[in-house]
């Protein structure tokens, strides 16, 4: 047995493949070693790691009606839905400015036919809109029992604190009546200056016809005539049964949609002897130029000191931007709100003012001593 390994040694093949068996060994042997060391550092750190084979998951069908809180993922094409454009119609647009004509006189209160700017009618723009208890417009309450004829004389002043001993640059007298046995009605306003200024400076004339119906005045015609000065004459007639206003001057002619219960400068003011102010406090009122939309405040109860002694008073104030001229009327309380103050304050600081005098009604009862 000796001798034949001792053979198979002094073969030079078999001599190598020993060789090779041996550094194999030792080389695995030194790896091994080196192995442990790493493990045995692993363990006295505590370090883990853990490798998991992790299968996918089937993924259920959404229903129809399922919502997806997270945000698609973008595809390569965008459907963009197209922008909806706003429908314009006649009330989204501005509405015009126009000019008005003053309640007194130019020349008396110098600039007083100076422009203020109320706003022109569209036909939706004049009804006003009260909330009821079901949404609907609230029934106004009219005086069954109104006067059948006022007659009322003003001061005239230019001051702007009026005090009555200061002299009245001007006089006015406006009557109202009711004519005898007929539906119709006329207000007739003159106011004229004092003095050496009534020389230059005509009258203003202003009238009002029309017809009592269950609102109080519907007007038929209004006229304003500054002395014969033709380019300051206006006048204004109400088709009531077509719903149209005929607007004409001296250049010009114009016709607008007439929306009930639209007023003139003289009637809106004794339409307050009818429905009480409080109720309606948006008024369409045309003079003779334009139709315009007046918005007024309540300022609160007042006790005005006049010729004819202390009268109790509901203030009114037609709201304005700044700038423009301001119109504000004192209706008595106590005399069924006839207007027995007039004021106009103008941009400039200037106030135009007429204040009560004198007062006469049909009822003796009610007349001021």
């Amino acid at each position: 047995m000796l001798n034949r390994w001792k053979s198979i040694w002094q073969d030079q093949t078999y001599r190598r493949i020993v060789i090779a068996l041996v550094f194999s060994l030792l080389l695995h042997l030194l790896l091994l070693a080196q192995f442990y060391t790493t493990l045995q550092d692993l363990n006295e750190t505590k370090k883990v790691i853990e490798a998991r084979l992790v299968l996918p998951q089937k993924i259920p069908k959404k229903s129809p009606s399922a919502v997806d809180t997270k945000p698609l993922a973008e595809t390569s094409k965008t459907v963009k839905k197209p922008a909806i454009e706003p429908k314009l119609s006649s009330e989204t647009l501005p509405e015009p400015i126009i000019n008005d004509v003053p309640i007194l006189p130019s020349g008396l209160v110098q600039d007083a036919t100076e422009a203020i700017k109320p706003v022109e009618l569209s036909p939706t723009d004049t009804q006003q809109e009260v909330e009821g208890s079901k949404g609907e417009e609230a029934e106004l309450i009219v005086n069954p029992n109104p006067y059948q004829y006022v007659e009322s004389e003003f001061d005239v002043y230019t001051d702007k604190e009026t005090s009555l001993k200061n002299s009245p640059a001007g006089k006015a007298r406006i009557v109202y009546q009711r004519l005898p046995d007929t539906e119709q009605y006329r207000i007739e306003s003159v106011i004229q200056a004092k003095g050496l200024a009534a020389l230059i400076i005509p009258d203003l004339l202003q009238t009002s016809d029309g017809i009592l119906n269950s609102s109080g005045l519907q007007p038929q015609h209004y006229l304003y005539q500054f002395g014969n000065n033709k380019n300051k004459t206006f006048s204004a007639n109400f088709d009531w049964q077509n719903k149209r206003i005929n607007l004409q001057g001296e250049r010009n002619q114009q016709q607008f949609d007439l929306t009930e219960g639209t007023q003139d400068l003289l009637s809106f003011m004794y339409q307050f002897m009818f429905v009480a102010p409080l109720q309606n406090m948006q008024l369409s009122i045309t003079n003779g130029k334009k139709v315009a939309i007046y918005d007024y405040s309540f300022e609160g109860e007042e006790i005005i000191n006049t010729k004819m002694g202390e009268i109790k008073t509901y203030h009114l104030k037609r709201s304005a931007t700044e700038g423009e001229k301001k119109t504000e009327l004192w209706l008595a309380s106590e005399y069924q709100h006839v207007p027995v103050k007039i004021r106009e304050s103008g941009k400039n600081g200037k106030v135009y003012e007429l204040l009560i005098k004198s007062l006469k009604t049909d009822n003796a009862q009610l007349n001021p001593q």
